[in-house]
């Protein structure tokens, strides 16, 4: 099972690499507080993309009774509550992989013992199973359309997709 929050759903509709995420991993499971920063960005590049994988099913928003609220309680205290919340759900679930790409969000998942992968993982994976050529050029993209990546982190992606 997967789990994501929002910004690696977000960043890969823009640049309409989405489908990558149902390529991969079948189904992914969303926190509500994922859902609605989703639909906050209904309206915005990439938005009927996610609007049409959660249409689809394979991206799915979990039941929020499903997600132990002194869990969020707590992980709200350092975090926004879409990370909050996807850290719970892998916990409580015990998720294969959280999707998640803010640094103060993959320090609290990994101190807590929860395996997280990040937009460039799933970037290189597609790449390595043929369904993206090139790393770098997915990347650039992400990069242009606003999305943080250091030229150091792009590179060591790059190399590890044998670019």
């Amino acid at each position: 099972m997967i789990i994501a929050d929002a910004s690696p759903l977000i960043g890969l509709a823009k640049i309409g690499r989405l489908n990558l995420l149902q390529h991969l991993y079948q189904h992914i499971l969303i926190p509500p507080a994922v859902h609605a920063e989703l639909q906050a960005g209904s309206l915005r590049p990439g938005g009927a993309e996610l609007q049409q994988a959660l249409a689809e099913g394979w991206l799915e928003t979990a039941d929020y009774a499903a997600i132990p609220a002194a869990a969020v309680a707590e992980l709200k205290q350092r975090l926004d509550p879409g990370e909050a919340e996807a850290i719970a759900l892998a916990l409580h679930l015990s998720a294969d992989l959280l999707l998640i790409d803010e640094q103060r969000g993959r320090v609290v998942a990994q101190q807590k013992g929860v395996r997280i992968i990040g937009t460039g993982i799933v970037l290189v994976t597609a790449k390595r199973r043929g369904h993206i050529t090139s790393v770098r050029t997915e990347l650039d993209a992400l990069f242009r359309c606003g999305y943080r990546l250091s030229a150091r982190l792009r590179e060591q992606l790059a190399v590890m997709a044998g670019e």
